[in-house]
């Protein structure tokens, strides 16, 4: 019972792991005090609910709400320390995982390098043939393009030796020439 609970420190029972890494502890720890720091600010600033009244039955003074100019601050130190555990803590089981995976056969059947590696070669392969079919479809449309340009060339000098010349196409300019009167 020693020995297995020395060779594997961080497993327990129900299969809940929780590796309190120096970010997640630091982050943690910064939420608490966020969270105190929002309760005392709450606690501390907040008007009272009913002010005394004025003098000679004058209605009471606004409330000074210059204390509540920081809750909005505390406030979003408050939500960021509590992303920052969140993020922190996935960041850590994600980690883990990876770890499980590179140490062994776990739940996948082969190692983690040997997965990385046949990725790499489905890649590479999916990689090739689309190269191909790039290569096939530029080849295609060259030669499209030649043939095209040989009857045009060939068109071309039928016309010119028949002596039939296409009339000469109009240019017409984009901006308007102004009118001299």
């Amino acid at each position: 019972m020693t020995e297995r609970a020395r060779a594997e420190p961080r497993s327990t029972v129900g299969g809940l792991h929780l590796q309190v890494s120096g970010l997640l502890l630091g982050s943690l720890i910064a939420a608490v005090a966020a969270t105190g720091a929002l309760i005392i600010t709450l606690a501390v600033g907040l008007p009272p609910g009913h002010p005394p009244p004025g003098p000679n039955g004058m209605p009471p003074p606004p409330p000074d709400l210059t204390s509540l100019a920081v809750f909005p601050v505390i406030t979003g130190v408050f939500v960021l320390a509590w992303l920052a555990v969140v993020v922190a803590y996935s960041r850590d089981q994600i980690l883990r995982r990876i770890e499980q995976l590179k140490a062994g056969p776990g739940a996948v059947d082969r190692p983690f390098d040997q997965l990385i590696a046949e990725l790499r070669a489905q890649l590479a392969a999916d990689r090739e043939q689309e190269l191909r079919l790039l290569q096939e479809r530029i080849a295609e449309l060259t030669e499209e393009y030649g043939e095209q340009r040989e009857t045009d060339g060939y068109l071309n000098g039928m016309r010119i030796a028949t002596g039939d010349q296409p009339p000469p196409a109009k240019v017409h300019s984009i901006r308007r020439t102004p009118h001299q009167p």
